[in-house]
């Protein structure tokens, strides 16, 4: 039996297609999210592209940011040969005997559940994001602006994209999500601390999907959500 578990739940939201992806496979200890951009039919098939790439990658023996950069090249061919701006955002982890392992591009987020609190491991690879870090507009301001998701590095866009990866140790207690910026941008932090807080055992990513569905956003995204924690 696999030491880790997961749970993965992807709604289309008030949008009229599904351009979300995610990716379980517990027996490689590899999960991920992708959410895919370019229009009805070519943000699916980018952030399908990327996370099937991803999964040969790693299967082909790809450490995690080599598999990511592979997942980039191919969504760029995909996006070539149909002639189409399309691209997506892509974030995976992978888990070791005794750590953690990250990599992404994009704005979709790895978060890290443990002793009742809520960090955020993964930066957004958007323009707002940059203003914060220079001190240009405030975190408080990024979360509403209308320059929210313009995106410095995504999958698909070039043919060599600069990731990002970050790894740590693993203590045993904790849980990490993953997610699409449906989730985030609908909750919060605070609210999403709120739910796993109070963690259902049956299905966290059923919870928190239901309680961005629930809140009161007239334009909610598609929003996916993967949860994944030590079996009980």
């Amino acid at each position: 039996m696999e030491p880790w578990i997961s749970a993965a739940v992807s709604e289309i939201g008030l949008r009229g297609t599904n351009e979300d992806s995610f990716l379980e496979a517990p027996d490689l200890r590899l999960w991920a999210v992708a959410d895919g951009m370019g229009g009805h039919s070519h943000g699916e098939v980018a952030s399908r592209t990327a996370v099937r790439a991803l999964k040969h990658a790693v299967l082909e023996g790809e450490d995690l940011p080599g598999a990511v950069a592979a997942a980039n090249r191919a969504t760029w061919r995909e996006a070539r040969h149909r002639a189409s701006d399309m691209g997506t955002t892509l974030v995976a982890l992978r888990l070791h005997t005794d750590r953690w392992e990250l990599s992404w591009l994009g704005d979709s987020r790895a978060y890290r559940w443990s002793n009742g609190r809520l960090e955020r491991l993964s930066r957004d690879h958007t323009l707002v994001q940059q203003w914060v870090e220079q001190g240009r507009i405030s975190a408080g301001e990024a979360r509403n602006h209308p320059y929210g998701h313009v995106l410095t590095q995504a999958a698909g866009l070039e043919e060599q994209a600069r990731t990002d990866s970050l790894e740590g140790p693993l203590t045993g207690s904790e849980v990490f999500l993953l997610c699409s910026d449906g989730l985030t941008d609908t909750l919060g932090e605070e609210r999403i601390a709120e739910v796993l807080d109070d963690m259902p055992p049956a299905d966290p990513a059923r919870a928190l999907a239901d309680a961005a569905l629930a809140a009161d956003n007239p334009f909610q995204d598609n929003l996916t959500v993967v949860v994944i924690r030590r079996h009980p």
